[in-house]
């Protein structure tokens, strides 16, 4: 299964010629920036814990099936991935992403015509007694007085509401800024490299900020962002609207919502345009098993979203959709890849190596996700999890030779 993952990938992405376009700025490199990277890569596939993880298969005689010539150690692939040009690595992962909606691997869910990108922040591990100069610090207050916590945080971009679930870019949070601030410069760097990929943007609360919007706008785009502060001028006008409009019931599976659709709202004045605010007072019920008994209990919320795609284009009900599926990227980005994949293990503690094993990381859980989904049988699917490739992947390196035919992750000269 191995040997047929890396034909898909050759045959699928052209993974090889990718790979031979990463390059580092190691002097006097030993070992090609290609073997390395493609070492990273099958750390992640494996799902390995760790870099002393790979440092142990990669001195295994196996792997001279799968990784021609001198292999690296951990310490190498380390040294290396705080060299590497992200940039570079940043147009793998452009390039894979396109070729996948391209050949419509990725595809919407039924009805949808519109492509939505979430964004969100995401703290990545912390430490006291480590730091770079790109860490950012808070302090904590302990049972021995205050204490310094140095850590990392990225704001990551996701399509949502699709299957794969892929992970577009990453931006880091840099010393003394905000979430929003580097959220900016990651939503500069989206409009150029997928701009026909992106049609609406839904956000948390955090960005509901004109200038970030407003840029938004400019580039054609759409957002649907959650309005909580109850202290904003807008928040207390709709509070006021609703008690004054009948709202519109629906009933969507175990859901019941009242819904209030108030267009050309000005109460946004940085934004320099009139939004409309959709607001879902949501009722669910559900069954949890409390004590081994199962109880039936009611759960209610009240949402607000603020966007600026009229009535005409997108109805309340598809305003409420986008805004839940915000949620994608924690259910099924971040917890899946904290869990799963170690996404918040401190692999190598440089900035650009961070971003490095991120970016690799997003790589090896889209092309096992559509390898997992695309290219295996339904039969195979239905005995080999996506979480069981790994165990078949890494069972599958001793009975590796080297074949005539050059797979897809090894050098191309």
């Amino acid at each position: 299964m191995l040997r047929r993952f890396a034909r898909y990938l050759d045959k699928m992405f052209t993974f090889r010629r990718l790979v031979d376009s990463l390059v580092d700025q190691r002097p006097f490199a030993q070992i090609s920036t290609a073997t390395i990277w493609r070492s990273l890569f099958t750390m992640f596939v494996l799902r390995l814990p760790s870099l002393n993880a790979l440092d142990h298969e990669l001195r295994r005689r196996q792997w001279g099936g799968w990784i021609a010539g001198r292999k690296p150690s951990g310490d190498t692939v380390a040294y290396a991935a705080a060299r590497l040009d992200v940039d570079s690595l940043r147009r793998v992962v452009e390039e894979v992403a396109r070729t996948s909606w391209r050949r419509k691997a990725i595809h919407l869910s039924p009805g949808e015509s519109y492509r939505v990108v979430a964004l969100d922040g995401h703290e990545l591990f912390s430490s006291r007694a480590r730091c770079c100069d790109k860490c950012l610090v808070r302090e904590l207050k302990t049972k021995d007085g205050p204490v310094l916590e140095y850590y990392h945080r990225v704001v990551t971009a996701q399509w949502v509401g699709v299957t794969p679930p892929m992970i577009m870019d990453v931006e880091p949070v840099l010393p003394k800024e905000g979430e929003v601030a580097a959220a900016g410069r990651l939503l500069s760097r989206l409009l150029v490299s997928y701009n026909r990929l992106i049609d609406v943007f839904t956000l948390d609360a955090l960005y509901l900020e004109g200038p970030f919007l407003r840029s938004i706008l400019d580039a054609g785009k759409h957002f649907v962002v959650v309005l909580k502060q109850e202290a904003r001028l807008l928040y207390q006008d709709v509070e006021q609207l609703r008690g004054h409009i009948q709202p519109r019931t629906e009933r969507q599976g175990k859901r019941n919502s009242r819904i209030w659709d108030l267009p050309n709202l000005t109460s946004f004045p940085t934004l320099g345009t009139s939004v409309r605010v959709v607001c879902a007072e949501e009722t669910e019920h559900r069954k949890i098993f409390e004590g081994g008994v199962s109880k039936e209990v009611t759960q209610q919320s009240l949402w607000m979203w603020v966007t600026d795609l009229p009535v005409e284009t997108a109805a309340a009900t598809r305003i409420q959709k986008w805004g839940h599926q915000r949620w994608d990227i924690e259910n099924r980005g971040f917890n899946e890849l904290v869990q799963l994949w170690n996404m918040n293990h401190c692999f190598a503690h440089d900035p650009t190596a961070i971003l490095t094993f991120l970016l690799t990381l997003a790589l090896a859980f889209a092309t096992t996700y559509l390898f997992h989904t695309r290219n295996l049988k339904p039969a195979a699917r239905a005995c080999v999890s996506r979480l069981d490739l790994a165990r078949h992947f890494l069972a599958a390196l001793p009975l590796l030779r080297m074949p005539a035919r050059r797979a897809a992750l090894e050098p191309s000269g």
